[in-house]
């Protein structure tokens, strides 16, 4: 077994095929991450020129002669193998000492703990962490690295029956406010730029360009509302409900009938919907006044990397903070690529489990589970320069 450099073709093909690939260890992100030097290796058994693992290392220098590096998104090597993990590690630690590396930080991703929506642990493999340990691999953050995944093979109606009545009532209303989704045909960033944190433009760009290959593909869609499909949806609506509660308050008036609790509550969630369907169409009509055409008012970036599709950066217009996209437009994707055989939807990291965290109850009510990873440890090479450079580091 030996460590060999590897050329971006052989990566390539070996990256977009691996059980741990991701969208960050590969050419794209390398490419995104211009300030860095690149590192392409592969673990390699000559007996039979069998590729075992590989890695994107990006790289900086210390000074004339060392160097650290990063590793995102971890190896590409299987985390569950203990031996094929420990020969990588050991061979691979001895190639990088011998180029003069004194760390790297490596983010590793793979998954050792899963959750169910109730927060409960159906996963759990402590083991890798005791190989990590051994390999004297040192973790440099204890904040846990846990994100929601929905991982699905049913078809795109037995999937939105798992997300919960929150989600699905959120979607139904977009829809009801005439909100559609469209992809962006051209990527030009402009109009998602302008609704994203500005401090994150120069990453959306740079991904927006550099991930433009079929395997590793960035995409951006809008939502985008239609005022005035928006005043006659409610109008619908309300003529809809205020016939209904017309022939209640005829039953109510009516000395011969039982004014029951049902039947009056019954009136009461009428005159409720009435209240808001009257709401709905006084903001469509304002939101019709100063759009007549429609305006855009969500927008999102999406990685697709092989079959699993990564919701990135998304934004909102902040002028009508009532009316949110966001569920639908994540629905539209959802739907629209399990069609075409893509299984995994990555939303994103949440900071903890816990139902009073909206973000976590949001991403959670598409009916996916929680994923924590083994997360970032440093792999130290040289014990001695390591210690110094962790000691300035902190001055």
């Amino acid at each position: 077994m030996k460590i060999i450099e590897l050329t971006e073709t052989q990566f390539k093909n070996y990256s977009k095929l691996h059980s741990s690939r991701n969208y960050l260890q590969t050419i794209e992100y390398a490419n995104v991450r211009s300030e860095y030097q690149r590192l392409l290796l592969g673990f390699i058994d000559e007996s039979n020129n069998t590729l075992m693992a590989a890695t994107l290392i990006l790289e900086k220098r210390i000074g004339k002669k060392y160097r650290f590096g990063f590793v995102p998104g971890g190896f590409l090597v299987d985390y569950s193998n203990d031996s094929l993990l420990k020969d990588f590690v050991l061979t691979l630690k001895d190639y990088l000492k011998e180029k003069n590396f004194i760390y790297l930080t490596v983010q590793n991703l793979a998954t050792y703990k899963m959750y169910d929506r109730e927060g409960k642990v159906i996963y759990y493999d402590t083991n890798v962490l005791k190989l990590l340990d051994e390999l004297s691999f040192v973790k440099i953050s204890k904040e846990k690295k846990q994100k929601v995944v929905l991982e699905t093979e049913k078809t795109p109606n037995e999937t939105y029956k798992m997300f919960d009545a929150n989600t699905r009532r959120n979607i139904k209303l977009s829809l009801q406010r005439a909100i559609t989704i469209y992809k962006d045909e051209n990527n030009n960033p402009e109009v998602l730029l302008n609704l994203v944190d500005k401090a994150k433009n120069s990453m959306v760009e740079s991904i927006i360009k550099n991930f433009n290959t079929e395997s590793n593909k960035a995409e951006i869609y809008f939502a985008k509302i239609d005022p005035e499909k928006y005043i006659n949806n409610y109008r619908f609506l309300l003529k809809e409900e205020e016939e209904k509660n017309d022939n209640i308050n005829a039953i109510l008036q009516d000395i011969n009938t039982k004014k029951s609790v049902k039947l009056i509550n019954k009136k009461m969630a009428s005159d409720k919907l009435i209240t808001k369907y009257n709401n709905e169409i006084i903001r469509a009509t304002n939101l019709y006044a100063k759009y007549p055409e429609g305006k855009i008012i969500g927008a999102i970036l999406i990685i697709k990397n092989n079959r699993e599709i990564y919701f990135m950066n998304e934004g909102r217009l902040k002028e009508f903070p009532k009316i949110n996209s966001s569920h639908l437009i994540k629905w539209e994707i959802i739907k629209k690529y399990l069609t075409e055989g893509y299984k995994i939807f990555n939303f994103g990291y949440i900071k903890n489990i816990h139902s009073k965290n909206g973000n976590y109850s949001f991403k959670m009510g598409f009916g996916g589970k929680v994923y924590e990873s083994i997360g970032t440890y440093d792999m130290i090479i040289n014990k001695y320069f390591y210690r110094i450079f962790k000691l300035l580091a902190k001055k």
